[in-house]
């Protein structure tokens, strides 16, 4: 008989300890009518989370009231700060690691794969790879920036699980709302908009998120509400313009490191 589920219980325990209680529960749920299979285990964990989850951020929006609260501006200020200067450092030394890889290529690689190897364009050979990895990689900084916020759950960080489509959970206007959480309201290029409604509409409360006002909207379904940029941040209590600003510095400082390398 697993042990009793609620957030009193979970809180108490580490990562591992929460995601075996977890998986042990998830094997009670019905999901007969749930018609793709895929979508099992993220149904399952989702009808679990829901359960505890008004009780969980409770708990965590009273400890936050109880110690340096993170709606203090100075303290986000900080919190963010170190995120960002952080991603920045280690997207540097890929970016290195990076250069040095293209480097050799150019210099030693006798059957060149493009034109850019072909004609010793080192930025040229880079850019691509460096822009896909940089946008691939602020997707996951941009969860970790919201879990400052003790009204979101990220369920990998949180429980050690991952709930296929959903990227962050959080609670706003009293409700649990599961949600994916992309960079522009054009990430989704149109072939992924139909398996994203999927992933999304078998929640309660699912919601998509744009964590920067930006761009064209390529996700639309009347079902499931879409919010982006400020938003958002509103909804759990972070300020959009301290995240905008740290993120640019963030970005000027890559930029710059680019370019320095670039001009080796």
């Amino acid at each position: 008989m697993p042990t009793e589920l609620v957030a009193e219980t979970l809180l108490t325990l580490s990562i591992q300890e929460r995601k075996v209680l977890i998986l042990n529960h998830a094997l009670l749920i019905d999901v007969t009518h749930i018609a793709d299979e895929d979508l099992h285990t993220a149904y399952k964990y989702g009808k679990i989370i829901s359960s505890i989850a008004p009780a969980y951020f409770q708990y965590q929006i009273a400890q936050d009231n109880q110690n340096l609260s993170i709606i203090e501006l100075d303290i986000q200020s900080e919190l963010i700060s170190s995120k960002t200067d952080k991603f920045a450092d280690n997207f540097i030394e890929w970016l290195k690691a990076d250069f040095q890889k293209k480097s050799a290529i150019l210099e030693h690689h006798p059957n060149p794969r493009n034109l850019f190897e072909l004609c010793g364009a080192k930025l040229l050979v880079t850019s691509n790879s460096v822009t896909r990895s940089l946008s691939t990689k602020m997707g996951v900084l941009w969860e970790e920036i919201a879990n400052i916020s003790p009204y979101v759950i990220i369920p990998e960080f949180e429980f050690g699980i991952k709930i296929t489509g959903i990227d962050i959970i959080l609670f706003s206007e009293e409700q649990v709302k599961f949600a994916q959480l992309k960079t522009l309201k054009g990430t989704l290029t149109g072939s992924q908009v139909p398996r994203a409604k999927h992933e999304l509409s078998i929640h309660q409360n699912p919601l998509f998120i744009a964590a920067f006002n930006l761009g064209d909207w390529t996700f639309n379904d009347s079902k499931i509400p879409r919010i982006a940029g400020k938003v958002f941040w509103e909804k759990i209590h972070m300020d959009y313009n301290l995240i905008e600003n740290h993120v640019r510095n963030m970005l000027q400082k890559i930029d710059k490191a680019f370019t320095e390398l670039a001009a080796k």
